[in-house]
């Protein structure tokens, strides 16, 4: 048996492994999933990169291109952006064994394919607000926006124009960020530029270790070393960190998790373990960032985060259970954000000790829908989780009303928007499910559990004529109704729905208000005038959203 060199990880830089996916040098073995990280994920690597923080290691296999030892493709959206490349034209490429989800999300964010994210329809565009970076604030500051979101993506674009905001293309090579710093933009002066240019360097010098494996290594050793990867290769939680912290105190946190999970099955697919770390963080008056909440749980002893961490149990279903039965967020689906539910955990249980009254609760409902119709979660979550508790307590217990909610209006929200993964979206939905969603034949409550998110105008007719997708033209439709309606008409299936209220026009319509279908775009549809229908559906929509964003917000029907 011949001894073999154990595999050494060296540095190398980020972004010239990037370009090399770029030239088709680095590519994925065919074995390898999609790239499936999402807004949030690349978000997040992005933000870190620019904070120093390590991001992990790659394991790279060198191989001839000719007689690769495994089938490969090159990275995803490469076609998009360089289409004239091909691994080919190098001896050797290298194939990436780990790291792929970084490397492509780096890639995305730098050379902007024009492919969409994992369950959304439309791509997206990551930019860097300048103001926010240059406060110190990088998680509000790396935003990534669909390009379907129009209100968004101008006023992102506006910013750029005034060289307030960068789109992350700008830091792919040195010559084009350095032309906009010290020529192009004149908002800046030395000490701004000065902190701009070292985030350009810290992505521009970025090192990451890479294990760089040969063929010598053999095919069974190879995959034998992937499968141990992707079982243990996993970088470490918050939680992780967290449960090796407080083991020398006798706090057994998997075990703690482990029963939350059993006596709160609905929630635990909603929650990760660290939604409730993050919510002791802010009731102790901290961001809940990793080195904040190390912190704290230095100055607790066992009893103390124990009885803490059921507090934030607690605090956490409350959450949720005013998300399904107030918000109208039956299904987790349905959602806007999940991670919405750290700072609503704390200011219900904040309410809770101030033993308030119905005026404050509705204060916290305006902040939830303003914060789901602005986008406000969006990005930077930790900052504004922090920052939103302490605003809605102040303005609760002071009267101060913060200056964004202030400004949110129904207006000012886009309603053209057709993806489903959009908080907007969501929004609607629930503002639906909390009017009843009432079935279009019978006009009984419909069984929420079966419903489908479907188009009014069938897409199958009318696909090629409007834009069936966006939010204005769809709603919940039991999966029986939904069968029979097909691709029918809006007149044609009408009539059915008519017969199915014997005939009564106005408890049809009771039934249709349910969808935020008015008398006018009810005549909207007798007429199949896609263009009416959905002026008069935003109309009705937009009075909805203004009633919850001003206070009006009711209790949800019963279901």
């Amino acid at each position: 048996m011949h001894d073999k060199e154990t595999p050494k990880a060296n540095p190398e830089n980020l972004l010239k492994i990037v370009q090399e996916a770029y030239e088709a040098k680095v590519v994925v073995p065919e074995f390898q999933r999609s790239f499936v990280w999402e807004r949030n994920d690349i978000q997040e690597l992005l933000t870190s990169i620019l904070q120093g923080y390590f991001v992990g290691s790659f394991l790279m296999l060198d191989t001839p291109s000719s007689k690769p030892m495994f089938p490969f493709r090159t990275i995803e959206g490469l076609e998009r952006v360089n289409s004239n490349v091909r691994p080919d034209q190098h001896n050797m490429v290298r194939l990436v064994l780990d790291g792929q989800q970084r490397i492509t999300s780096i890639f995305y964010a730098l050379y902007s394919p024009d492919i969409p994210l994992r369950w959304t329809k439309y791509p997206y565009k990551f930019y860097l607000l300048l103001e926010a970076a240059l406060n110190g604030n990088l998680e509000e500051a790396v935003v990534g926006i669909s390009v379907q979101d129009r209100r968004r993506m101008s006023e992102v674009q506006q910013l750029v124009k005034n060289h307030r905001a960068l789109p992350f293309t700008i830091f792919r090579e040195s010559s084009t960020f350095y032309r906009w710093l010290y020529s192009e933009q004149q908002v800046w002066g030395d000490e701004a530029r000065s902190i701009i240019e070292q985030l350009f360097r810290r992505i521009q010098n970025f090192m990451i270790p890479v294990v760089s494996l040969s063929p010598d290594a053999g095919t069974d050793n190879i995959v034998n070393i992937f499968e141990r990867i992707n079982r243990t290769g996993v970088s470490l939680s918050l939680f992780d960190l967290v449960v090796a912290r407080l083991y020398p105190k006798g706090v057994r946190l998997r075990d703690l998790w482990d029963a939350f999970k059993n006596e709160h099955e609905a929630f635990a697919d909603i929650i990760s373990p660290e939604f409730l770390l993050k919510v002791i963080a802010i009731l102790k008056g901290k961001e809940p960032r990793k080195g904040n909440l190390l912190e704290i749980l230095d100055g607790l002893d066992a009893k103390k985060f124990e009885a803490r961490w059921k507090g934030a149990e607690d605090a956490v279903c409350a959450a949720c259970k005013r998300i399904e039965k107030q918000y109208g967020a039956y299904d987790k689906a349905w959602i806007p954000y999940t991670t919405m539910i750290v700072p609503l955990a704390v200011l219900l249980h904040r309410l809770k000790e101030m033993r308030a009254g119905e005026e404050a609760y509705r204060k916290v409902d305006r902040w939830y829908w303003a914060s789901v119709f602005t986008q406000r979660y969006d990005s930077g979550v930790d900052t504004k989780s922090y920052q939103d508790v302490r605003d809605v307590i102040s303005w609760i217990t002071e009267g101060l009303e913060p200056d964004w909610l202030r400004r949110a209006t129904a207006e000012a929200v886009d309603l053209s928007i057709a993806e489903r993964r959009s908080a907007v979206y969501k929004g609607v939905i629930c503002l639906i499910l909390r009017e009843g969603a009432r079935d279009f034949l019978t006009g009984q409550q419909a069984n929420l559990n079966t419903c489908q998110d479907d188009h009014i105008f069938p897409r199958g007719v009318y696909n090629e004529t409007y834009p069936v997708d966006v939010v204005l033209n769809r709603t919940l439709i039991s999966r029986e109704t939904n069968n029979k309606k097909r691709d029918k008409h809006p007149s044609e299936f009408l009539e059915e729905c008519l017969s199915g209220h014997n005939h009564d026009e106005a408890r049809l319509l009771d039934t249709l208000r349910t969808h935020f279908i008015t008398r006018d775009a009810y005549e909207a549809l007798k007429q199949n005038d896609f263009e009416a229908f959905v002026k008069y559906r935003e109309e009705a929509l937009k009075k909805a959203i203004q009633t919850v964003l001003t206070g009006g917000c009711g209790d949800a029907k019963s279901r």
